[in-house]
């Protein structure tokens, strides 16, 4: 019991369970920009290599996911370079580094549980 006649909620800055967890979709897209910008045809064919071909984002499905990271400020869209000027590139923003970083941790948290209830081999020590 409180011994205040109000309850006051506290937020952290780095608490992201707001957007946690992501769909694999969209931890794709943000570990697809992790080490490099890239365009949208580039993201994709780095999330159908990253998983073996098993995930395939077609532009119905990753522009979406592009509009609302941008809208969310999750990545950034960069100035055309020249080349191609229909060819949008993008990066990751530092707040939608530490998403990706806060939703790596919360799947390695999962599998550190999996090996714990010996639903995979136990860690190497």
């Amino acid at each position: 019991m409180s011994i205040y006649p109000f309850s006051i909620e506290v937020t952290v800055a780095n608490d992201y369970s707001d957007v946690l967890p992501l769909s694999p979709r969209s931890f794709y897209v943000l570990l697809s920009l992790a080490k490099e910008e890239a365009h949208g045809y580039a993201i994709a064919k780095t999330v159908a290599s990253l998983t073996g071909g098993a995930v395939r984002l077609t532009a119905g499905t990753l522009y979406p996911i592009v509009r609302q990271m941008l809208a969310d400020g999750w990545i950034l869209e960069l100035p055309e370079d020249g080349e191609d000027t229909r060819r949008r590139r993008y990066r990751l923003s530092a707040r939608g580094r530490r998403i990706a970083q806060a939703e790596a941790q919360r799947l390695d948290d999962l599998v550190r549980m999996a090996h714990d209830f010996a639903l995979l081999p136990a860690l190497a020590t």
